[in-house]
Order: C-alpha cells, then structure tokens, then sequence
C-alpha cells in the first residue's frame, strides 16, 4: 500500500529525472511531463494494490517507458484514423484557413438531409462502420451505403472549389 507522505516524497525525490528521462521518449518537455504526471496520477489512483519495493527508480522509469509508448501508439492510430476518414492538411495552411475550410464544412454538412447528415457524422466523425450505424439507426446496410453516397456527392460539390487551396492528396 502507498500512502500520501511517501508518494510525496518519490515524487520530490525523483520528479526532475523522471521527466527528463520521459522527454528521452516524448522528444517534448511538455510531453514528458504529461506522461510523468500520468504516471504519479495511476499510482495514486492504485495506491491500496500498489507495491513498490527495491527499486523504485526502477519502477518509475519502466512505468514511463510504458506510459510514453502507450500514448504514442495512441497517437499513432488516431492520426491514421483521421488520415483514413479524410484529407490531411498541408503544412502550409493557416489557422484561419482552417477556420474558414471548417466553416465551409459545417455550412456544406448543415444544408444535408436530417438522415443523410446522421449518417455522414456517425461515418466520418464518430469512425462507425456501416453495420454499426445501421443497428443504431434502425436501417439496412444498403441504406447507409445510399445516404453515404449521397453525402459524399453533396460534400465534395459544395467543397470542391475549396480543396485545392487547402488539401493534398
């Protein structure tokens, strides 16, 4: 069991190499402490079956390693989600360009059937798969695949324009 005043004490004794040692894996000091934190975080919140004896640095460091990797595969499969319902930005895109394009889409997605637009959103931004969106909505499989076309006509029609300037394949 881990009580306050020693989880204090292994967080003032070990918090600076803890993070450098997580920036050794994030690439980021920003990044290093969030994994730190989430580390110190998880020991509190297992304290009752928590067990460290011997080597707590140890521990910490392995705690980080699996910490910081565990974000990264996260990070990892959510970029490819996004690249996989989408476009991906160009580099070279403002902030207020992406405004502007957002803007554009949330106009285009509004001016959807109710039906289509549900579709659309569970899709593309909620990642459903078509089955799943089917059971949800109460609506075969070929339905869904209809008003996904249907959306995606209407979508790429009002962006269009707007695509080049902003997007690359």
């Amino acid at each position: 069991m881990l009580d306050r005043q020693t989880l204090e004490a292994i967080f003032k004794e070990y918090h600076a190499q803890c993070v450098a040692f997580a920036v050794h894996y994030t690439g980021d000091v920003h990044d290093g402490e969030e994994v730190v934190q989430q580390v110190f975080l998880k020991l509190w919140e297992k304290r009752e079956s928590v067990d460290i004896t011997g080597m707590v640095k140890s521990y910490l460091f392995a705690a980080i390693r699996n910490t910081a990797i565990s974000n990264w595969r996260k990070d990892t499969v959510r970029s490819e989600k996004e690249l996989a319902s989408g476009y991906e930005l160009s580099p070279s895109v403002t902030s207020s360009q992406a405004w502007e394009l957002e803007k554009l889409y949330q106009q285009a997605l509004e001016k959807l059937p109710e039906r289509c637009r549900e579709v659309f959103v569970l899709s593309r931004q909620q990642q459903l798969k078509y089955a799943e969106i089917a059971t949800l909505m109460n609506i075969s499989v070929k339905t869904v695949e209809n008003q996904m076309g249907k959306a995606l006509k209407h979508m790429h029609k009002e962006l269009r324009d707007y695509l080049g300037m902003f997007l690359f394949l």
